[in-house]
């Protein structure tokens, strides 16, 4: 049955909202926000198309990318994100933390021109890169995401492992690991990014030890290594393998702030009051049906 009352009732209720935004133009909200600074492996190995996106190959450097990008699409307003590359020992850092939404369109310009041929040697020092980013996420304030393969060029034992007893545990945050668990080829580009052919055995050092040993011109993800690196350093190890694992790996190992931000209450208010006003001419009841139809 309908209720002809009830109609400009439900518009009546729909100035309430307005008027309730007129009174609290603005009110203070607390939500978690991150300071992350993300660092990215980009030597040759990285270039290995050994992970798969959607059934298809893709190489993980591009997962990097993607990672990145789909971290800049979820982390609420007011998160701070830095970004640093690494080849050799030395991360480089390319920008200071910036706010995400007040600087969304340049940090998606700057995720996407990220490339493996801003490297600037052949080398890869994945423990000594670790070290110094842990000191460069401790020096900038933020959590730390060190995305890598774990493969260690020259050999891990040349050097040794550094010292960090001093850092552990100061740094919250998370070790990514990517690419996949069988020996593959190391793809080899010329400058213009084609290419051409694989990495040679006589290329590389031939000395390595563990699962790299008679095969350094192969690649996979060491996840020994990178186990072995979560520990000294207190760091949480995870296996990247979509994506959307560097947002979750985010949200589990960092340390979110809390932030007090105004909001504005009248698109709310808008938004409440229009519904209310729309279902204000919605069928209040459903026409009977017919209890018979002719037949012929």
């Amino acid at each position: 049955m309908n209720r002809p009352g009830l109609r400009p009732g439900l518009r009546g209720v729909a100035l309430l909202p307005i008027l309730a935004g007129l009174v609290v133009p603005r009110f203070m909200v607390r939500r978690p926000v991150h300071d992350v600074l993300v660092v990215l492996d980009i030597t040759a190995s990285m270039n290995t198309a050994d992970m798969v996106l959607d059934g298809r190959p893709i190489a993980r450097l591009a997962v990097e990318k993607l990672a990145l990008r789909r971290l800049l699409d979820r982390m609420p307003c007011g998160s701070r994100l830095a970004v640093a590359v690494f080849v050799e020992r030395v991360p480089f850092l390319l920008f200071d933390p910036l706010e995400i939404c007040g600087n969304y369109e340049p940090l998606r310009r700057e995720i996407s021109a990220l490339d493996w041929r801003m490297g600037w040697d052949s080398e890869s020092h994945i423990a000594e890169a670790l070290l110094r980013s842990m000191q460069m996420a401790q020096h900038l304030g933020t959590d730390l995401v060190f995305m890598t393969d774990g493969q260690e060029s020259p050999p891990l034992w040349w050097n040794g492992l550094p010292k960090f007893a001093p850092l552990r545990g100061s740094v919250p945050g998370a070790i990514l690991g990517l690419g996949g668990n069988r020996l593959v080829p190391i793809p080899r580009f010329d400058s213009q990014n084609h290419q051409i052919g694989y990495y040679r055995s006589i290329d590389v050092p031939s000395d390595a030890k563990g699962m790299f040993a008679g095969h350094g011109n192969l690649t996979a993800e060491d996840t020994p290594h990178l186990r072995q690196l979560a520990a000294l350093t207190g760091l949480s190890y995870r296996h990247l393998g979509t994506p959307d694992g560097l947002w979750r790996s985010v949200q589990a190992t960092g340390h979110a702030r809390r932030l007090v931000t105004r909001i504005d209450a009248a698109p709310y208010a808008a938004a409440l009051a229009l519904g209310i006003f729309v279902l204000s001419f919605a069928p209040l009841s459903r026409p009977a049906r017919g209890r018979g139809r002719d037949r012929s």
